[in-house]
C-alpha cells in the first residue's frame, strides 16, 4: 500500500526544563522562540482559560502534576507542570511500565547466553517455586506450566492468572510486605489470590503480572542478585538512568511525587510499595524513561547498540494481539512500541517510541526517528491528561497515532481543541440533518460560515478542531474530527476510501455511534 508523505513542523530542538507551579515558575533555559512544548502549553491553556498557568488547568482535570518529556530526533526536551512543588528530576512510579524496563534486562541477558526465549520455566525456575505454580493442579496442568516459556511470560500468553497489584501501605512503618514467592502462593499477608494456570499457554493473550512476577524470580536466580541491583547493574547505570530505581525510593530520595485521588485532594498515603518489581516497581522520571526508548532504537540500528539488532526487532515482533516481549506494538502506521501504566491509589503514566517493526513495507511513511514521548502524573484522574497531552504532542508533531493500546478499549477522553484553527470547508459535505435513532442533528454554518451542530433545535454547538494526529492516507479512510465544544463528545467526520460516501460518528468515552443521514 502507497501513502503519501506527511508535512512536518520545522520545531526548533527545545532543551529548556521548567517547573511551573501556580505560585510561580522557573525556566533554566529561557527560549526565545517558539517550540514544540511552547505550542502545548498554548493548547492546554486554550482548554481552561480562566487558569492561570498550565499546571493550574491540568490540575482542574484531575493532574496536580504532569511531567512530560519529549524525544525528538535523538534529543529530549522536557517540562513539569506541577501546582504541588514538582519539577522534571522528581520521580514518579513508573506502575505497568516497569514491565518492559524489566524486559531490557531479560533481552540482555539473553544476548549474553543466560538462556533464551524458548526456555521454560522447568529449566529455570527454583523447585520451590515450581511447586508453588504448580500446587493443587490438576496432573494435566503441571506439565503445561513446567513447559511455559521466557516468550510466553514476556508477552502475557503464558496463561497466568493476576493482571495487576493493589501495593501494600507502608506509611505507619509496621506494616508486612511479602515477599515475591509470597505473592505467588497468595496466602497472607498477600492481599492478593494465588498465581494460577487459568489458560492454555501460548493460546491467547491476557494480561499476567503474575507472570512478570514468575520472571523477576527467574532473572534473580539466574544472576543470584536481588532485582533492585541486578536491575542497576544491567539496565539502569548501563543506560545513564539517574533518577531511576528498583526497590523503593533511594535512601535519602527528597523529591518524589505524592499520590493524589484529583487535582486537588492528595491521597492518604503518599504511595504504596509493590514487591511485584518487575511488574510494576519502578521509580523513574519522563526523561529516564526515554533513554529505554532511545536503548531499543539504537539497537535497531546496529549491533553496536544496548542489544544486538536481532534481539531488539525479536522484542517489537507482534506476538499476539499487539503484544511483543513486554511492548505494546503496532498503531496506525504499525511504528509505535509503547505501554502504559496505573499503580494504586494515584499514578498513571504513559511511554511512546517509533521504530519501523521487522517486516513492514518499506512504502509506507517513515517512522519519526529516533523519537517518542513519555508522560508521568501522580493522579487517579491521571489517565485523562496523559491521554489529551499525549494526542496533542502527536498533532504538533504530525506523528502516527499514539496510544493504540489505549485505543483498542476506547477513546478515554476528549482530546484538546486547536485554539484559533479554521476548520476551512472541508466539513461541508457533512452539513444536513443525521439521527442517531432517538434524536435529530444538524450540522450546519454558523453567521461566520464556522461549523455548528444543532442538536434537537436545543441549540447551536460550536465544533471545533480537534488536537489529534491525523492525515489523509491512500488506502484509507480519510476523516477529520470536531469536539464538541464544553462537551465530552467527538464528532469524526469520514469519507469511505473507494466508495466517497460521508459517514459521521458520535465518539463518547469509550464508544461511538455512527449517524444516519436523514435530509439536507
Amino acid at each position: 500500500m502507497t501513502r503519501r508523505p506527511r508535512l512536518a513542523f520545522n520545531y526548533n530542538k527545545d532543551t529548556t526544563q521548567r517547573s511551573e507551579a501556580d505560585r510561580g515558575s522557573c525556566t533554566s533555559m529561557p527560549s526565545t522562540t517558539m517550540t514544540l512544548l511552547d505550542d502545548l502549553e498554548s493548547i492546554i491553556r486554550a482548554d481552561q482559560p480562566a487558569c492561570p498557568s498550565t499546571a493550574a488547568a491540568l490540575a482542574k482535570i484531575g493532574s496536580p502534576t504532569m511531567s512530560i518529556a519529549v524525544l525528538e530526533d535523538g534529543v529530549v526536551s522536557a517540562r513539569c507542570f506541577s501546582t504541588v512543588g514538582g519539577d522534571t528530576e522528581t520521580v514518579f512510579q513508573a506502575c505497568s511500565i516497569s514491565k518492559p524496563v524489566a524486559a531490557m534486562a531479560i533481552m540482555k541477558l539473553i544476548d549474553e547466553g543466560k538462556f533464551g526465549l524458548e526456555s521454560t520455566i522447568a529449566e529455570l525456575l527454583p523447585a520451590d517455586v515450581l511447586e508453588i505454580l504448580t500446587e493443587d493442579s490438576p496432573k494435566s496442568q503441571k506439565s503445561m506450566i513446567e513447559k511455559i516459556t521466557i516468550k510466553q511470560l514476556m508477552s502475557h500468553t503464558a496463561g497466568l492468572s493476576a493482571s495487576g497489584f493493589p501495593g501494600y501501605d507502608t506509611s505507619s512503618g509496621d506494616g508486612p510486605v511479602p515477599s515475591a514467592r509470597e505473592v505467588l502462593r497468595g496466602r497472607p499477608p498477600v492481599n492478593t489470590v494465588r498465581v494460577r494456570l487459568e489458560g492454555l499457554p501460548g493460546q491467547a493473550f491476557s494480561y499476567s503480572g503474575g507472570g512478570i512476577t514468575v520472571l523477576q524470580i527467574i532473572l534473580e536466580t539466574v544472576t543470584g542478585k536481588d532485582f533492585p541491583s541486578l536491575m542497576r547493574e544491567i539496565v539502569i547505570e548501563p543506560l545513564g538512568m539517574t533518577r531511576s530505581s528498583y526497590g523503593g525510593l533511594r535512601d535519602g530520595e527528597k523529591n518524589a511525587a505524592a499520590a493524589h485521588y484529583t487535582g486537588y485532594t492528595p491521597c492518604e498515603v503518599a504511595h504504596r510499595v509493590n514487591p511485584e518489581e518487575a511488574a510494576a516497581g519502578l521509580w523513574t522520571t519522563p526523561t529516564d524513561l526515554l533513554r529505554v526508548v532511545q536503548a531499543v532504537q539504537k539497537s535497531l540500528d546496529g549491533d553496536d547498540g544496548f542489544l544486538r539488532r536481532d534481539t531488539a526487532r525479536q522484542m517489537l515482533t507482534e506476538v499476539d494481539s499487539g503484544m511483543a516481549l513486554s511492548w505494546f506494538v503496532g498503531g496506525k502506521d504499525q511504528v509505535l512500541f509503547e505501554h502504559g501504566g496505573a499503580n494504586e491509589p494515584g499514578f498513571r503514566c504513559s511511554i511512546t517510541g517509533f521504530a519501523d517493526p521487522p517486516g513492514r513495507d518499506a512504502r509506507d511513511i517513515p517512522a519519526p526517528r529516533h523519537s517518542g514521548v513519555a508522560m508521568m502524573t501522580n493522579s487517579a484522574l491521571g489517565a485523562v491528561a496523559v491521554w489529551k497531552v499525549g494526542q496533542a504532542v502527536a498533532h504538533l508533531k504530525q506523528w502516527p497515532q499514539i496510544h493504540a493500546w489505549w485505543l483498542a478499549k476506547g477513546m478515554p477522553a476528549t482530546p484538546y481543541t486547536l485554539p484559533g484553527e479554521d476548520p476551512g470547508k472541508a466539513w461541508q459535505p457533512w452539513v444536513g440533518k443525521w439521527t442517531d435513532g432517538k434524536h435529530g442533528l444538524a450540522i450546519k454554518a454558523d453567521g461566520d460560515g464556522k461549523p455548528v451542530v444543532d442538536y434537537d433545535g436545543l441549540a447551536d454547538i460550536r465544533l471545533l478542531p480537534a488536537a489529534l494526529p491525523m492525515a489523509t492516507v491512500e488506502g484509507e479512510d480519510e476523516y477529520r474530527a470536531f469536539v464538541l465544544e464544553g462537551l465530552e463528545l467527538l464528532l469524526c467526520l469520514k469519507v469511505k476510501n473507494g466508495e466517497g460516501k460521508v459517514v459521521l460518528k458520535l465518539l463518547a468515552a469509550g464508544k461511538d455511534k455512527e449517524l444516519k443521514r436523514i435530509g439536507p
